[in-house]
């Protein structure tokens, strides 16, 4: 079953400093997952910005080949997966969605799955899945 993907595992799974990297690159490596546009935008400003540009066009060299590989899927995002967005974060208010995190709910009713690769588990803990019949995330790599 495929994962979605967040921007702070990823971020983990490229930064060796990062307490969660292990884990976080076990996924990585051993995992298909589904990034979204958003994702990738945000993992290469945090990387170019905390690890330098250097890095940024190595994780993209990585992200890139993988997808070419077709081990990850970059999910394309339609005006109807921004409005179910929108929906899911004004549900949702009290817990400041960003909209990413949004798309994520949004992409994994996609896949039809309920795993989510993520370091932010008091979000994508307090959210239930779009899809029926799932009824929580579980959340990677803390449940796996």
């Amino acid at each position: 079953m495929i994962i979605v993907a967040d921007t702070s595992a990823l971020y983990a799974a490229f930064d060796a400093a990062q307490p969660e990297h292990s884990a976080a690159a076990r996924i990585l490596e051993h995992e298909r997952l589904a990034i979204s546009p958003l994702v990738v935008t945000e993992l290469d400003h945090l990387v170019h910005r905390d690890l330098g540009f250097p890095a940024a066009l190595q994780v993209m060299e990585a992200l890139n080949s993988r997808m070419d590989d077709g081990q990850y899927r970059l999910a394309e995002l339609k005006l109807a997966d921004l409005r179910t967005a929108h929906e899911v974060r004004q549900k949702y208010e009290g817990l400041r969605l960003d909209l990413a995190d949004a798309v994520g709910v949004v992409l994994a009713d996609r896949y039809r799955t309920d795993r989510i690769f993520t370091l932010d588990q008091r979000d994508f803990r307090a959210m239930t899945p779009l899809t029926p019949g799932l009824d929580a995330f579980r959340i990677v790599p803390a449940d796996y």
